[in-house]
């Protein structure tokens, strides 16, 4: 996918991820996916700068919870989809977050509005896929942006006192394998607190 659309994508599409309510700290950031753990071609990718669209907006920063460290990264394929997106948070109380994050997921079942000036519609739905960490929950989302149909796998993990928000971002359908190889290679490193 050409880079305008990829940067409407992770405008779009970051769920919020990239946001900062707190300050990134050393200990997370070495705990992220890594370039070197990517398929050949794989890059940073800095052009993100949106906060999610409609009820996906800061989807992991759950209100009335405090997160008192986060860290993320988003890679991409040549700067192009895919697109994968991983945070790492820690909250006063990782178990309420987890829920009350995986509660706002499930209630988001149509999404609509703008981010960094692009505007997305779309569904949200759960989807079946294997556990993770100490208890996880995925979501399949579909959402249209400048006329083109993104999807993107989610998933939400909770190891021990850390929970991660990691999604895929491709042209339907997400390859769900891939995605969970990237799940697997992001949870090896991320280390109870």
């Amino acid at each position: 996918m050409k880079r305008s659309i990829g940067v409407a994508v992770a405008v779009a599409l970051s769920m919020g991820m990239i946001t900062s309510a707190s300050a990134s700290t050393p200990k997370l950031s070495s705990e992220l996916l890594s370039v070197g753990q990517m398929p050949t071609g794989w890059s940073i990718d800095n052009s993100s700068s949106g906060g999610g669209v409609g009820c996906l907006a800061n989807i992991l920063e759950p209100k009335g919870i405090k997160q008192t460290s986060y860290a993320s990264i988003e890679l991409d394929d040549g700067g192009n989809t895919p697109l994968v997106t991983e945070k790492l948070s820690m909250y006063s109380n990782a178990t309420t977050a987890f829920k009350k994050i995986v509660a706002t997921l499930s209630a988001c079942k149509h999404v609509s509005g703008t981010s960094g000036g692009v505007k997305g519609t779309g569904t949200v739905g759960q989807m079946s896929f294997p556990h993770y960490g100490t208890t996880s929950a995925a979501f399949a989302v579909s959402l249209l942006i400048q006329g083109t149909t993104l999807g993107a796998d989610l998933l939400i993990v909770r190891k021990g006192n850390v929970v991660m928000g990691i999604e895929e971002v491709d042209l339907p359908p997400v390859d769900v394998i891939q995605f969970q190889g990237f799940v697997v290679k992001a949870l090896v490193k991320v280390r109870t607190q």
